[in-house]
């Protein structure tokens, strides 16, 4: 049916009402009748969708995707009934303190939402909001992601809440007025969402020992700064480096320290034993006019070798154990379905050069998705791999620039994504990335004035050779781009953090003026858990895991993109390095900080092989950084506080002089300090 006719045909409206069987549900929850509510909206769901239909789905089980035939084939009045039953069931989940399953509830109505594409006349893009014009759905997806914005913030995951929020009020901006009720207004809170443009993610000035309130979708961490004993080498900051580990060792390549340079070809390595100073090892050998500069790369450690793809038939390497840089050829031929997919010249990558892509190695072969190359730097698609035995490369999917419509089939054109292998072998997981709009060349589709930063989750299975749209599903980080990323193979589970979100606004207030900044830096973490749901009677499903969990921790580095995870396969110890931010506000100054950094640091997490038992947390939620800022040992406000002058050389900051005499004693006893 076309949704279309809706809004001047009396009958269809009528019809349509009588359809929207939830709102005998919305008035028995208005009344306080709970339990009767959710066993009606569940009643209905199941008439909708049918008694053997599990709703929510589990995430990576059988289908486990976003992607449902049932749902994409839904009677347009049944598909805004069966959104109007999620949102309920979220709502009476959430009044009953089961978080876990309302966030489920309010997944299943993204899922919804995306299947609900496929109704428009062609296939879109992921920058292109597409809703049936019937009112009520609008109403109600608009009601579950701004239930959801809350839920999360609740939890302290301000990022995402925030964003959920800002999806809500952006993607009704352009609908018909027929949209724009009285009821959609109150439920966007225009107010709400502008207060919240100031928070940041995570923000200095929430509680420093936030508990963990839901342990199915919270952990407890913390954030310490290695210090290098000789300063020097990469210690003056990088960004857009190349980064792996070997041997309990990191390896940094690459990168620039700031947008105006200098620019760098070389190659340092750290012993994580020892830390005590970058090692030299030798420059990369190719000069600048064979493989454009070294931004944006990826090394990848394979048989005690670096794999470094450029974009050139040439395979650079690099043989961790002699210290010498080799190479390799590569061979590859053009299918049909390749020409069509905009390959010229016998070659995938125009001007042979490639960067911000995400790489793999798995079963002795490179998987390359996505980056830019000569003839684009908004970012693609393609999806190729390198058989490391034969030598010889092959497209799986996607094309070379972006095309006019979109393709379900696969992800959507980026770049700076983050990928990683699963435990077993089978799938390849992809996350976020961004598509620079703003980066369009003439001839190309899709320009605009505003990056677009992806908030989805991929895979690709390994044997079918498919791509499946993963749910976001429990606890999750926001869209964004440019993210730390890392597998910890020890603890099994996916490590991330920080990054950018190239349009969602920051406001600045200063005494006298604001600031609005279109675009957010992070510093939180999150960790994705991919265990196996456990069995369960309920009449819903759970979703223990696989899930997203947020990370809680009282200190955390400096917000930032570009910064590299690294795992420690033999220790399992996660390290993070380098970065950059742009913009960055200090509180109390007058000007914009921007930089690269060079720190490195290790994130603990409170579980079994987490190396948490190293921490005095309590220790920590008084001196630990927030961000640029310092936390107040009296008080744990954040701020550019001043440290304390005494024996104990900064150890701890004061916010002014009451907090000073407040807290002096008990920092006497606690740091054995005295009056310098």
């Amino acid at each position: 049916m076309n949704s279309q006719a809706l809004v001047s045909d009396p009958l269809l409206r009528l019809a349509m009402q009588v359809s929207l069987t939830h709102r005998e549900g919305d008035r028995l929850f208005e009344e306080g009748r709970f339990s009767t509510a959710k066993a009606l909206y569940l009643q209905e769901a199941r008439k909708i969708v049918g008694p053997t239909y599990v709703i929510p789905a589990t995430p990576g089980q059988g289908e486990g995707g976003v992607k449902s035939d049932l749902y994409i084939n839904l009677h347009p009045f049944k598909f805004a009934n069966l959104v109007g039953c999620c949102v309920g069931m979220a709502k009476c989940l959430r009044h009953d303190n089961d978080i876990e399953m309302a966030l489920a509830w309010c997944e299943e109505i993204n899922s919804l939402y995306r299947c609900g594409y496929h109704t428009a006349p062609h296939p879109l893009y992921d920058w292109k909001d597409f809703i049936m014009d019937i009112p009520p759905l609008t109403l109600n997806r608009s009601s579950g992601l701004c239930l959801a914005s809350e839920i999360l913030m609740s939890l302290g995951n301000s990022g995402t809440a925030v964003t959920r929020r800002w999806t809500a009020t952006t993607g009704t901006v352009n609908l018909p007025e027929t949209h724009q009720t009285p009821e959609l207004k109150s439920v966007l809170n225009i107010d709400l969402m502008r207060r919240q443009f100031e928070l940041r993610h995570p923000d200095p000035q929430a509680t420093p020992n936030r508990a963990v309130t839901v342990p199915a979708l919270q952990l407890r961490g913390s954030w310490k700064r290695l210090q290098i004993r000789t300063p020097g080498g990469v210690t003056e900051g990088r960004q857009n480096f190349s980064s792996c580990m070997w041997n309990s060792q990191i390896y940094i390549a690459g990168g620039r320290q700031t947008s105006l340079g200098p620019w760098y070809r070389d190659l340092w390595v750290l012993d994580l034993a020892k830390l005590d100073a970058w090692r030299k090892l030798p420059d990369y050998p190719i000069p600048h006019e064979r493989s454009g500069m070294f931004l944006g790369w990826n090394m990848l450690v394979h048989r005690d070798t670096i794999i470094l793809f450029t974009g050139r038939p040439t395979v650079d390497t690099f043989d961790l154990r002699s210290e010498t840089w080799g190479s390799f050829q590569t061979t590859y031929s053009s299918t049909t379905a390749d020409v069509q997919a905009g390959v010229i010249d016998s070659w995938p990558y125009p001007g042979r050069i490639l960067a911000d892509a995400t790489m793999q190695i798995l079963n002795n072969k490179l998987y390359v998705f996505g980056g830019h190359h000569r003839t684009t730097t908004m970012g693609s698609n393609l999806f190729m791999e390198l058989d490391l035995g034969t030598r010889k490369w092959r497209r799986l999917s996607g094309t070379v620039r972006v095309t006019e419509h979109g393709d379900y089939s696969c992800p959507g054109p980026r770049k700076s994504a983050s990928s990683w292998v699963s435990e077993d072998k089978t799938r390849i997981y992809m996350v976020f990335g961004s598509f620079d709009r703003e980066a369009a060349k003439p001839g190309e589709f899709h320009g605009s004035d505003e990056a677009y930063g992806y908030g989805d989750f991929w895979s690709w299975d390994v044997k079918k050779e498919m791509w499946r749209q993963e749910r976001m599903s429990g606890n999750p980080p926001c869209a964004r781009t440019e993210v730390a990323c890392a597998y910890n193979e020890k603890l099994r589970k996916t490590i991330i953090f920080g990054g950018y979100h190239p349009s969602l606004s920051t406001l600045v207030l200063t005494p006298g003026q604001e600031v609005m900044f279109p675009y957010s830096f992070f510093a939180d973490t999150f960790i994705y858990d991919h265990g196996t749901p456990p069995a369960t009677t309920r009449s819903e499903p759970t979703l223990s895991a696989p899930k997203w969990k947020q990370v809680l921790t009282p200190g955390f580095p400096t917000y930032r993109c570009q910064a590299h995870l690294l795992c420690d396969p033999i220790t399992g110890r996660t390290y993070m390095f380098g970065g950059w931010t742009n913009s960055q506000f200090v509180p109390t100054k007058s000007k914009l900080i921007s930089r690269s950094f060079g720190d490195l640091w290790e994130l603990r997490m409170d579980m079994d092989g987490g190396h948490f038992e190293e921490i005095d947390i309590e220790e920590e939620v008084r001196v630990a950084k927030a961000g640029p800022w310092q936390r107040c040992f009296a008080c744990a406000s954040a701020g550019p506080w001043k440290k304390c002058g005494g024996s104990c050389k900064g150890r701890v900051f004061f916010c002014g002089a009451a907090c000073l005499r407040e807290g002096w004693k008990e920092h006497k006893q606690l740091h054995q300090c005295r009056k310098a």
